[in-house]
């Protein structure tokens, strides 16, 4: 089985490496300008490659976090976005098309605050990474040592999710070595709920290997990159249940060194990805 893992794991590497290394009109780091009729607000929109597809975050909306992107969708030079945060005014959302031409990416959009909505363009260039807003957290296996807080609103869906859960998931780490061990416990539909998991990280390519051993017998291996201090994306080997093949990606949003946001989406038999669910994860002292 360690075997299996091993090849799997290189196999996903590698085609997310390579994937990597293509020029993509699209990918990077976006700064810029938002205007409405009421002036104009900085804005930074970064997108990265997620297996065959996209994902990004956005910092604009609420000046005082940065924010998963909802939906990211690439054709060529062009892509439509949406994303949505909470400000002191409420929940405020953003969709756009936006066009690459070069290190310039331009186009409008619509910004709603509740009820109502505002017409938008932006003009963006693309900058260094460097100079955007982050949090600062060390890409190493402690990170993920120590005991966290979770809560999860998903959908049942067999052999991917059990559900919605919450309680504690726990990573200790072996040794000196880039791998750690974990447990997840919690309650599921008011009944007690536990995993096995176990996650190693190659620090000189700041790709993981995570597994998860769920009670009811399923095993999931993912396979991560974390070459983005922001952001992890996460895509499973795919699972054969009920003569059909599914398939789990995730996204988590790193907010600080104490906590972080998962999205979940599935496919099933090849087709479009939908979503599943969100979990928000807090380290506890």
């Amino acid at each position: 089985m360690n075997r299996i893992r091993r090849i799997v794991f290189a196999v996903l590497c590698a085609s997310t490496v390579a994937a990597a290394q293509g020029a993509d009109p699209v990918v990077g780091n976006w700064r810029g300008t938002l205007t409405s009729a009421s002036g104009d607000s900085p804005i930074i929109i970064t997108i990265v490659r997620k297996g065959d597809g996209y994902a990004g975050s956005t910092n604009g909306l609420n000046a005082s976090s940065e924010a998963a992107l909802k939906r990211v969708t690439v054709n060529g030079a062009t892509m439509s976005i949406e994303a949505a945060d909470d400000s002191k005014l409420g929940a405020v959302s953003l969709t756009a098309q936006l066009t690459a031409e070069g290190n310039a990416l331009k186009g409008a959009g619509t910004v709603s605050l509740g009820a109502q909505k505002f017409d938008v363009t932006l003009a963006l260039q693309r900058r260094p990474r460097a100079e955007a807003i982050q949090p600062h957290v060390e890409q190493r296996i402690d990170y993920f040592v120590g005991r966290w807080k979770y809560e999860y609103l998903g959908a049942e869906y067999p052999p991917l999710s059990p559900g919605g859960r919450s309680g504690t998931m726990t990573f200790t780490r072996v040794g000196v070595s880039n791998f750690a061990a974990g447990r997840l416990e919690g309650e599921l539909f008011g009944k007690p709920y536990q995993e096995q998991l176990s996650i190693e990280l190659d620090p000189e390519t700041n790709m993981l290997a995570f597994v998860e051993k769920r009670p009811d017998g399923v095993e999931l291996l993912s396979v991560a990159s974390w070459r983005s201090p922001i952001a992890i994306t996460f895509q499973t080997s795919p699972v054969q249940a009920n003569g059909k093949i599914y398939q789990l990606r995730r996204l988590m949003s790193v907010m600080s060194a104490t906590a972080f946001d998962v999205t979940e989406e599935f496919s099933i038999d090849g087709g479009p990805f939908k979503r599943l669910g969100n979990g928000h994860y807090t380290k506890l002292p």
